[in-house]
C-alpha cells in the first residue's frame, strides 16, 4: 500500500528535478519509511485514545521508535504488517504492571539487553562505521537512563515501557519472533494475492 504511494511521490520528485535528487529507489525507500511511520503513529494515537490511554501510548511509541532508530532490529518486509505488529506490541506494553520495583527491573533489563545485543542489522542493511555505531549505542543507553529518570521524578512509565519493548526485540528470541512474523506476513500476502 505505502510502496505504491512512495513510488508515485518519487516519480513526481524525479520529474520536477531529475538531476539533483537521489536515485529513484532511494526516494521510494525513504518515502515508504516516512509514510509507514506516519500511518503507524496515527494508528497508535487512535488506538490509544480508544483504550483511554492516549498519552501513555504516545510515550511508549516515542521511546520505542527512538531506540529502534538507534539500535536497529529485525524488520518485516511488508509495511502494513510492520504497522499492525507495532500497534499490537505497543498496545500490549501499555498494559504492563507499574510499581517502582517493576519499573526498576524493566530499566535494568533494557540496559543489559541493549548493551549486549545492540545494534542489530539485517544482512541486507547498510552498516555504519564502528565509531558511529558506538555513538548511537551510547545515545541509546543515555535514552534508557533518561526514561527511568523521567519515571522516577514524574511518575511517567511509558518511556521505560518503550525501552524494554525495543530491548526485547533485539534479543535472539525477539529476532526469531520478528522473522517468523515476516514469514507469516509474506505467506498471507501470497495467499491473498492468489485468492483475489
Amino acid at each position: 500500500m505505502f510502496e505504491k504511494w512512495a513510488v508515485a511521490l518519487a516519480d513526481q520528485i524525479k520529474k520536477i528535478n531529475p538531476e539533483e535528487t537521489e536515485p529513484h529507489d532511494v526516494l521510494v525507500f525513504g518515502f515508504t519509511i516516512l509514510l509507514n511511520l506516519l500511518f503507524t503513529f496515527l494508528l497508535l494515537l487512535i488506538a490509544g485514545w480508544l483504550i483511554g490511554a492516549p498519552l501513555l501510548t504516545v510515550e511508549v511509541t516515542l521511546s520505542f521508535m527512538i531506540l529502534r532508530i538507534l539500535t536497529g532490529g529485525a524488520h518485516l518486509d511488508r509495511s502494513i504488517a510492520c504497522s499492525i505488529t507495532t500497534m499490537i506490541l505497543v498496545l500490549t506494553f501499555v498494559w504492563l504492571p507499574v510499581s517502582p520495583v517493576l519499573l526498576f527491573c524493566y530499566f535494568v533489563v533494557s540496559l543489559m539487553l541493549i548493551v549486549r545485543f545492540a545494534p542489530y542489522y539485517e544482512p541486507h542493511q547498510v552498516k555504519h562505521s564502528e565509531q558511529w555505531e558506538q555513538k548511537k549505542k551510547r545515545t541509546a543507553i543515555l535514552w534508557v537512563i533518561l526514561a527511568f529518570i523521567i519515571y522516577y521524578f514524574f511518575s511517567i512509565p511509558g518511556f521505560v515501557f518503550g525501552a524494554v519493548l525495543q530491548a526485547l526485540l533485539l534479543t535472539p528470541v525477539g529476532i526469531r519472533f520478528t522473522h517468523k512474523l515476516n514469514d507469516l506476513a509474506i505467506k498471507g500476502g501470497e495467499y491473498y494475492e492468489k485468492s483475489s
